[in-house]
């Protein structure tokens, strides 16, 4: 092979290469809950992931040419994952969750996308009863109630698991604890269109509650939340439109 030849190999090796390189560096993993229903947020079905969430960074991933994979993660395992590698890019996240698994890890936040409120629903006919008249609080497995967290060290209250959100809404409905502590928009989204029981259960503003916002968060790709924090603002329409079609601050 002449000098000429091997020159040009070379050449055209590096440019594959610099493609490779480029064609990864455009392409990105997202760590998500893996609930199999969540709405109106996201659902996990089949290996797929869908909902509120998908769209949003779907859209996103458009707008900057970039693509997104989506690994679905349980809630207690997904924080650990998280702060040892898994993944560029973790959504929902706050700075407030899991605050215990995150400690030492500089981690990015992007402004707020979406308002919630988690909180404590009840019978109709209790709301509005002391807080000391709680003793028994439902919670989704993974999720920690931080307005209570003192009342269960000192032995004032309990949590009671469960695997499910219907599941948890169920026991409340029967009277097997005092309330369910959770996300009021996807009560009121259980509550009404797979349980068919939209006043069964409402929301106790009267109870210790946080009101917060999910939004996107990364360890190595500080940059990618800068420039969704411009998407943000850019597309603000089209991500309003998102909201409204899923219902994610109904009830904020």
């Amino acid at each position: 092979m002449t000098r000429f030849a091997i020159l040009i190999a070379a050449l055209l090796n590096a440019s594959f290469f610099a493609f490779q390189t480029s064609a990864t560096e455009r392409e990105f993993t997202v760590v998500v809950q893996d609930y199999e229903t969540f709405p109106p947020y996201s659902s996990y079905k089949n290996g797929r992931y869908s909902g509120f969430n998908r769209e949003l960074l779907d859209l996103f991933a458009a707008s900057e040419g970039y693509e997104f994979n989506y690994l679905a993660l349980p809630v207690k395992r997904l924080f650990f994952e998280f702060v040892n590698g898994t993944g560029d890019l973790k959504y929902p996240d706050n700075p407030q969750w899991q605050q215990a698994i995150k400690k030492g890890t500089a981690i990015v936040y992007s402004e707020p996308v979406v308002e919630y409120i988690d909180g404590i629903m009840v019978k109709p006919g209790n709301k509005g009863k002391p807080v000391d008249d709680v003793k028994k609080i439902g919670i989704v497995a993974g999720w920690t109630p931080w307005p209570y967290l003192g009342r269960k060290n000192d032995g004032s209250v309990e949590f009671l698991e469960n695997s499910s959100y219907d599941g948890l809404l169920k026991q409340t409905m029967f009277g097997r604890n005092d309330g369910a502590y959770s996300n009021i928009a996807a009560s009121q989204y259980f509550l009404k269109n797979v349980l068919l029981k939209p006043e069964a259960l409402v929301f106790d503003d009267t109870l210790p509650h946080v009101r917060s916002s999910r939004r996107l968060s990364s360890i190595n790709h500080p940059e990618l939340v800068e420039q969704f924090n411009a998407f943000l603002v850019e597309h603000a329409s089209e991500v309003q439109a998102l909201k409204d079609q899923y219902s994610v601050e109904d009830g904020i």
